[in-house]
């Protein structure tokens, strides 16, 4: 026995060796050359030809030539570290007063660079090198996944409940086209970066005004009015407001950049958020019970009070000016509560404060609904105002306002089912501010377009990367109008077939602003139908995957005649002249979000579908591809 096992480790042993021999292990010497790398970036794709030198003395010098969009740049690398298969190195860019580094890792793997660039805080990629030349990018199809039709711009459908709002340091580097949607569609402009401290006030004694005074001239010739970010925070703020830590010396820095920038445009900023983000993140039973406040360098060097100190230089730089406090994740759990005993207590020490600011950075599908709703009459209780500051919901990305490690997403589309579910999410979202119109002030776009966001490719906005409006506008829209299925029926968008059937109940073919890319087939009265009679649900399906139901509107709308609702994958203006959207290739997800959305209408109280769908007789049909 002992034999028989000796023989068989002697021939793993040999095995492994052979394994061995056929994978030499790769030196430094096969890191040398060119390699080409793609990124994705907020901006486009950049490649990267990179090309590697290394000398008799062992030393290494990396270069590169970079396409990025229409400017081609050359970057010399520092800091180039290689040990056999592995190496390091950095890139510095210099983006105004500010230095950026980004860091660079690569391994080989074959004849394969993976490599990995990061970027502090502020997230990272991995991509792959090879010594072939990348193929080029495809054109980008500037269609929208779905054509969404709208009659009414948003800032108009909420003139009288509250102002809407987006962000950006407009007007530098935005296009004409970005500027005229900007100007059309909001009444009020947020910077998204030219009013931080690191930016507008680099120095003790410099300050950059050129961008703030653009973005504030802009505004006002468009209408628009202003919102002042940020005054106070622990991040973007130079290191030379708290050099030698002094507490008076601080306080005399923190008054003084108050008192100038608020100053500057005092009476032409509505409004400011005057302390940002002084919550601790996270947080247990126990610090619900405390402020929980961030470790910061203004609480190191003033403490509590700096919160107090800095509203009232705010109240003092500018008596008009609504002042904010702003922050995330503060709408549920501990930080929630955190925020009430914070708030209350800068009440009591006499702060003027006027407002509470809920970023509102949030997650498709997991939207804290109820808690939004509490955090806003919470606030209220106080005797505050209530804004939505940095509104976004991402399409499978994160939720909270935190910089943390973040991983790019991909650039591809998002599916019409991603975006119904994301329009769902704002209609009930705008539901709730309009039922607390008389506490909100503004909702606030946390950028213009899915290109112009922090969120680069998790498609959180109204707006796709080539401007077109998304379902999520639509919803939104029908909800301010008292339309679509959330309210009364749109008889501008019914359609009657065969004079609406041969059954007892006359049909029609209609669409919901909440649900595109889906035709519905129903009965035109729907007042015969409730708690003993629902509609059972037809899911329909089009032969070639077609995006329209014309073929077969005829079946269709005769079995709605019968006391059926129908839902077929197609845009309802595809039923009677067909157009290019009719030859979009189409999935069965469309029919199950399309049974998601019917399911959440029959239970919800506004919708005119309310208890009157049959949610346990589901049928599924189609012609060859359906």
């Amino acid at each position: 026995m002992a034999s028989k096992t000796l023989a068989c480790f002697c021939c793993l042993a040999l095995t492994a060796t052979f394994a061995l021999a056929q994978e030499p292990k790769q030196s430094s010497e096969d890191l040398t050359g060119t390699w080409h790398c793609q990124f994705e970036s907020p901006f486009g794709l950049q490649t990267y030809h990179f090309h590697l030198v290394i000398d008799t003395a062992g030393d290494a010098t990396l270069k590169a030539e970079v396409d990025d969009r229409d400017e081609k740049r050359k970057v010399v690398f520092v800091d180039v570290k290689f040990d056999n298969d592995s190496i390091e190195f950095a890139e510095v860019r210099q983006f105004g007063e500010r230095e950026f580094r980004i860091e660079y890792s690569g391994k080989l793997s074959g004849k394969e660079l993976a490599i990995t660039r990061s970027f502090g805080q502020r997230g990272g990629q991995d991509a792959v090198a090879t010594r072939n030349l990348p193929k080029p990018p495809p054109k980008e199809d500037p269609a929208p996944v779905v054509d969404v039709k709208i009659d009414r711009m948003i800032k108009d459908a909420f003139m009288d409940s509250f102002l809407v709002g987006m962000a950006g340091d407009l007007p530098s580097r935005y296009s004409e086209q970005e500027l005229k949607l900007a100007a059309e569609h909001f009444a009020a402009v947020t910077p998204e970066n030219c009013m931080k401290p690191e930016r507008v006030h680099p120095g003790e004694d410099r300050w950059n005004f050129e961008q703030t005074d653009a973005l504030v001239q802009w505004a006002e010739k468009n209408d628009m009015t202003i919102h002042g970010h940020t005054l106070v925070w622990h991040a973007q703020t130079p290191n030379w407001f708290f050099e030698g830590r002094d507490p008076e010396t601080v306080k005399r820095r923190m008054k003084e950049h108050i008192d100038t920038l608020v100053g500057r445009y005092r009476g032409r900023l509505q409004s400011w958020d005057v302390v940002n983000e002084a919550i601790n993140d996270g947080g247990d039973a126990e610090t619900a019970k405390t402020e929980n406040l961030r470790d910061s360098n203004w609480l190191q060097t003033l403490g509590p009070e700096f919160l107090t100190l800095a509203f009232k230089f705010a109240r003092q730089a500018d008596p008009d000016a609504v002042l904010y406090y702003n922050d995330y994740n503060i709408e549920s759990g501990p930080k929630h509560e955190s925020s009430m005993v914070l708030l209350r207590r800068l009440l009591a020490d006499g702060a003027p404060i006027d407002a509470v600011g809920i970023q509102g950075h949030w997650r498709s599908g997991r939207v804290p609904f109820e808690a939004i709703e509490k955090a806003i009459t919470d606030y209220a209780s106080l005797g505050l105002k209530v804004s939505i500051t940095e509104l976004d919901v991402t399409i499978r990305g994160e939720s909270g306002g935190q910089f943390g490690r973040r991983r790019f997403r991909s650039s591809s589309p998002p599916s019409l089912e991603d975006l119904n579910v994301q329009a769902e999410d704002y209609a009930k979202l705008f539901s709730i501010f309009k039922k607390h119109e008389d506490v909100i002030e503004r909702v606030t776009f946390w950028g213009l377009n899915d290109r112009r966001t922090w969120r680069w490719g998790q498609h959180p906005l109204l707006f796709d990367g080539n401007n077109n409006p998304k379902p999520a506008y639509a919803s939104i829209i029908a909800l301010a109008d008292g339309k679509g299925d959330e309210n009364t029926p749109d008889q501008s968008n019914n359609v009657k077939i065969e004079d609406g059937g041969r059954g007892p109940y006359s049909a029609i073919a209609t669409e919901s602003k909440t649900l595109a890319g889906i035709t519905i087939y129903r009965p035109d009265d729907l007042t015969a139908f409730g708690s003993e009679q629902q509609l059972p649900i037809l899911l329909w399906g089009n032969g070639a995957c077609a995006n329209t139901t014309e073929e077969h509107k005829n079946f269709l709308n005769e079995i709605a005649s019968h006391g059926y609702i129908v839902l077929g994958i197609g845009p309802l203006d595809q039923l009677q002249q067909r157009g290019e959207a009719s030859r979009q290739r189409t999935s069965s997800s469309q029919l199950l979000a399309a049974l998601d959305w019917i399911t959440a209408q029959d239970a919800t109280e506004r919708s005119i579908y309310f208890e009157k769908i049959d949610t346990t007789k589901v049928a599924a049909m189609g012609m060859s591809c359906g």
